[in-house]
């Protein structure tokens, strides 16, 4: 039902039909629908479901049609010739040229559970496929993350910009009738004019950035995201447990080297087979029959191949190696894992010591900011003075935004760490 829901979200989005802001979730789904990656998922599919079809064929008769015209050199005759007392019985001479035209049948008793053990291989190599294209579609996450985030900074950075553009514009207004009263002269007008300009050219710079990155997504994700994106909220994780699609490939690898030690025990075992062979040729089964004549066999049939004994038990060997391979990337996955789990942890960390004090430096920023307006008014410090804490309440700001979505992008890769 998700499924069909989420599918049912993708047709609209594409559609353009949906004018609503996308979430970071959205993305993932539309990234992973929108790779070509995705597929492969439905040819392995395809693929098991045509081997196992054909796994499945070895249950029913084998029938084989033959026909066959021969002429040798010599045949096997009679040592009767010296022999007086059949001097005058006519003994018949096998044919050199020799007919057949035949029909045989063999149909499987028991094949020892080879069918079954190849139909169980067939769907573990399947599942290690589809696990390993798991593993490639849960990576988009992280460009994901990366352009999303980027994107929400932008939109922050041109929102703060707007807002020192009005700050910029209130204190142009103001010296411009400083100017007119005589308290400031035109140069004053000047410096907020240039600040003004830069903060123009800020804006132009921050808008081609956004659009480059707004067209990556959309590439990415194969949707129009000029709606704009949801700010996803911030949540305190506290289960660590690794739950990545890495770890289930490892669990389907090894189970597809177990499928594989089940074919090597059933390479033991005999087979059992009914057979039926009907003909008609020159000779029959009657050898010393000079005419054409039909002819059937019908028995029941063991095959037993000894070769597997030679060899089985160190290709179980091989096998135990290998298992233990992966045990291993396993362990240093998880070891790799846990490392960038406690980075992240410090990073997070970091980020909120630091933000802890971006409401404290922004407050003072402005009260500097405010003060110095005041001093500006009275005489007491220039424009340059004045304007240089209206930038640095600026940046003061631009920091505190940074910070924001910094620590969001740190919890969500946090949360692709561990797949929560």
């Amino acid at each position: 039902m998700n499924k069909l829901l989420l599918a049912f979200i993708f047709i609209l989005l594409n559609a353009g039909t949906v004018c609503a802001q996308i979430s970071l979730e959205e993305c993932y789904v539309l990234a992973k629908n929108n790779y070509p990656q995705i597929k492969k998922a439905d040819l392995i599919t395809k693929t098991k479901d045509y081997s196992i079809t054909n796994a499945n064929m070895g249950y029913i008769p084998k029938v084989l049609f033959s026909a066959r015209a021969s002429y040798q050199s010599d045949v096997t005759k009679m040592p009767f010739d010296n022999l007086p007392i059949l001097s005058n019985i006519n003994i018949p001479v096998l044919p050199k040229d020799q007919y057949k035209i035949s029909l045989d049948i063999v149909q499987p008793i028991w094949d020892g559970g080879k069918i079954e053990a190849e139909k169980e291989n067939i769907k573990a190599q399947s599942k290690s496929e589809e696990s390993s294209l798991e593993v490639q579609l849960y990576n988009l996450k992280y460009r994901v993350n990366q352009l999303f985030f980027s994107i929400l900074l932008l939109d922050e950075q041109l929102k703060q910009n707007d807002l020192y553009n009005q700050d910029l514009e209130r204190t142009y207004n103001m010296i411009k009738q400083s100017v007119k009263n005589g308290v400031a002269n035109s140069s004053d007008l000047d410096a907020v004019a240039l600040e003004q300009v830069k903060t123009k050219q800020n804006k132009a710079k921050i808008e081609a950035v956004k659009e480059s990155y707004i067209n990556a997504l959309e590439m990415l994700t194969g949707t129009n995201i000029n709606n704009g994106l949801i700010k996803p909220e911030y949540t305190e994780i506290n289960d660590y447990t690794v739950k990545r699609p890495e770890l289930t490939y490892f669990s389907d690898k090894i189970n597809l080297l177990e499928t594989s030690k089940k074919n090597i025990n059933v390479s033991y075992m005999p087979t059992f087979d009914l057979f039926f062979s009907a003909g008609y040729g020159r000779p029959g089964l009657d050898m010393l029959d000079d005419n054409f004549q039909p002819y059937y066999i019908a028995g029941i049939k063991m095959d037993w191949t000894i070769a597997g004994f030679y060899t089985g038990e160190r290709n179980k060997k091989i096998i135990e190696l290998n298992k233990k391979t992966l045990e291993l990337e396993k362990q240093t996955f998880l070891f790799n894992t846990n490392i960038d789990i406690q980075n992240q942890q410090a990073k997070i960390k970091q980020i909120k010591d630091t933000m802890s004090y971006d409401d404290e430096i922004v407050k003072l920023r402005t009260n500097i900011k405010t003060s110095s307006e005041i001093k500006m008014k009275r005489g007491t410090i220039t424009v340059n003075d004045y304007m240089r804490e209206v930038t640095a309440e600026n940046l003061a700001k631009q920091g505190k935004i940074l910070h924001e979505i910094e620590l969001l992008q740190a919890v969500y890769e946090m949360k692709n760490i561990i797949n929560q």
